[in-house]
């Protein structure tokens, strides 16, 4: 059935997950750094974690104005095969979302 104002797009896994908390405004570069260092550290902690990258503030670009309170996390994925029995992405999801909590952090 066809809704006006409506689209599809089936869930993907790409093996892959992008993770971009928000600080509040007024962050200071060392702050954010440190939150940056814990959140990875947390992220790698997870045994179906294959890599994290993440990164603060603006870069050089004109075409990346986010500002210093904004983080970019991509986290990659081992192949499911090799995680924990039972894990699926969603509980994964949910499991991050738990441990990274953070006073002043919101998740997205």
């Amino acid at each position: 059935m066809f809704k006006l104002g409506s689209q599809f797009m089936p869930p993907l896994f790409e093996g892959s997950s992008l993770y971009m908390p928000t600080a509040l405004p007024g962050i200071s570069i060392t702050q954010a750094s440190q939150l940056l260092q814990e959140q990875d550290r947390i992220l790698r902690s997870f045994p179906e974690v294959e890599s994290v990258f993440g990164a603060v503030g603006r870069s050089d670009s004109a075409t990346d104005n986010a500002p210093l309170d904004m983080y970019d996390t991509t986290v990659m994925l081992k192949p499911r095969e090799k995680w924990r029995s039972g894990m699926t992405y969603e509980k994964l999801i949910g499991e991050m979302d738990a441990k990274l909590q953070f006073p002043g952090l919101t998740n997205t």
